[in-house]
């Protein structure tokens, strides 16, 4: 289990954990020729999957390399943000201000989900421009766009990969980037996050309805091919933020530790690394993501805790909610590219005060000085 102590001697530790590490993977079983088919694709040359996915060993954090920051990001200090339902003016308003009752600060980000259909009806185009305008609707706040090429009803119309390369959606494109250029200002937007999942349909393992021929190399051309569209229409302030899920367990045949690498379609046309962090998951699934894209801000995309996810948490015994978000708070200082983090206040089953311990919790962990919120 991850501890969140600190050391009084960190250099002799350090030199200790590493030894211990080394000794630990030597006495690993040798792992088995993979079979053809084994994983549908390559996780890299990361080390022992099994032993990074149950955090056997304690960490010490990275030295981080000299970089620009990227657009929107802050030298020292963490966004403090949140995902809210911007489906309409009045709706936003009534949950927004819950939120500020409840976290005791007031947010300088706020995310929100934006599908092309709506339970099987498609939404205008022109409701991009007015989720950003709900949004901007607080002053001072930068926005962050959450792209779902498909409708949020599971089995639900999704544009294919292929009909998005062959240029057929192209129009839907530009239009959004002349939007961006209309509202003006800088925001970060996700395309088809938690892509290394089984249960959205632009991932190579979706198990649903109407499947709609996704791979992760098509994946990563369909984001290229927005991401030139964007910018070759003059949308030049929108930052990119690639958003996997930090699953922290297997899915099928592969690691999703580590099958994010799969879909990353190249720091070019990549601004910001996201995450969804739920309580199913240790910490560690967060340390494999900071020490993978060292050179880009990351932002906790989704985060929470939802009932009855303790069950998968590894290793046992699983904290608790309340303690498993102030570990959150805590791991957020631990690495120098965490710059942003956006709880998903969305409903009962996530909000905050589901659990009453929570919000003194998050009260205190969000008023830290690191995180960056209006006044």
């Amino acid at each position: 289990m991850m501890s969140f102590r600190y050391f009084c001697a960190p250099s002799v530790w350090a030199a200790f954990l590493v030894v211990a590490a080394a000794f630990a993977l030597a006495q690993q079983p040798a792992a088995a020729e993979p079979k053809p088919g084994d994983r549908p694709f390559d996780h890299g040359d990361d080390p022992n999957v099994e032993l990074m996915q149950y955090a056997k060993l304690p960490r010490v954090p990275m030295d981080p390399p000299e970089r620009t920051l990227a657009p929107l990001e802050l030298k020292d200090k963490i966004y403090h943000g949140v995902l809210l339902n911007t489906d309409t003016q009045e709706l936003f308003n009534k949950r927004y201000a819950q939120y500020v009752e409840t976290a005791g600060r007031k947010p300088s980000m706020i995310g929100c989900f934006t599908p092309l259909w709506s339970k099987g009806d498609p939404l205008p185009i022109e409701s991009y421009l007015a989720r950003l305008r709900v949004i901007d609707s607080v002053p001072g706040v930068v926005p962050f766009i959450k792209l779902y090429t498909g409708d949020w009803k599971p089995g639900g119309p999704f544009l294919t990969a292929d009909d998005i390369l062959a240029g057929k959606e192209d129009a839907r494109w530009v239009r959004m980037a002349e939007m961006s250029k209309q509202f003006g200002k800088p925001y970060l937007l996700s395309i088809n996050h938690e892509m290394n999942g089984d249960w959205f349909q632009f991932s190579e393992l979706y198990k649903g309805k109407n499947p709609a021929g996704w791979t992760a190399a098509k994946f990563k051309q369909v984001w290229r091919h927005i991401h030139k569209v964007f910018r070759d229409n003059g949308a030049t302030q929108v930052a990119f933020a690639w958003c996997p899920g930090a699953i922290g367990r297997k899915f099928g045949k592969y690691d999703s530790m580590n099958s994010y690498k799969a879909y990353y379609p190249g720091d070019d046309v990549v601004d910001w690394v996201g995450a969804s962090f739920y309580n199913d998951v240790n910490h560690h699934a967060l340390d494999n993501l900071a020490a993978t894209y060292p050179n880009k801000p990351i932002v906790l995309a989704e985060w929470g805790t939802e009932p009855n996810c303790g069950a998968w948490y590894v290793p046992k015994p699983y904290p608790g909610d309340a303690e498993h978000m102030r570990r959150t708070f805590e791991f957020m200082k631990r690495y120098p590219n965490m710059k942003a983090i956006t709880y998903f206040y969305w409903g009962k089953d996530v909000d905050i005060e589901r659990v009453p311990e929570q919000v003194e919790v998050y009260r205190r962990g969000i008023a830290d000085p690191i995180y960056l919120s209006r006044e």
